[in-house]
């Protein structure tokens, strides 16, 4: 008799739990149905040298070579990528002021044997130190060749084979 309780009262909590389920199931097909809100990719426009500079400080704080990876020349070969010049791009930090400078590159001849793709300006982060120790932390600052592609600028870092 005991076994005969325990199976009806085993199937009365199964149906019990059926007739509730269901809801319960329905709302988890809704929320596995509906994808969830997809949100386009932050995309920074870099239309400027000072908007790629602005990027790039950007990346320094974060300290984030993926973030700097994707202000990089599209034409550079990916093999060309060095992750050393990459790496020395973010680190180090910012001090607290500094000031960015652009300034036309040439000969044009002589870029083009260096590079894989021809840079035509110098974008540079010139750091305003107030002491030595600020001066021996930071140094003076950073400079990198850079070039249009698409209407907005990028790193140039692919060099050519020797």
């Amino acid at each position: 008799m005991d076994f005969l309780k325990q199976s009806l009262s085993l199937l009365l909590s199964c149906c019990l739990a059926l007739a509730t389920a269901p809801e319960g199931f329905a709302a988890q097909a809704d929320q596995s149905a509906a994808p969830p809100p997809v949100q386009p990719p932050v995309q920074a426009s870099q239309q400027t040298p000072e908007d790629l500079a602005r990027l790039w400080v950007e990346a320094i704080k974060e300290n984030s070579t993926a973030r700097i990876h994707q202000l990089i020349h599209p034409a550079c070969p990916q093999n060309s990528i060095s992750p050393e010049i990459l790496a020395r791009m973010v680190q180090g930090g910012l001090p607290e002021t500094y000031e960015i400078e652009t300034r036309e590159l040439g000969p044009r001849a002589e870029l083009e044997k260096i590079y894989e793709v021809v840079p035509d300006k110098q974008l540079n982060i010139k750091y305003r130190t107030n002491s030595p120790e600020d001066k021996a932390k930071y140094g003076l600052g950073k400079g990198f060749p850079i070039a249009k592609a698409l209407g907005e600028w990028f790193f140039v870092i692919c060099t050519k084979s020797a």
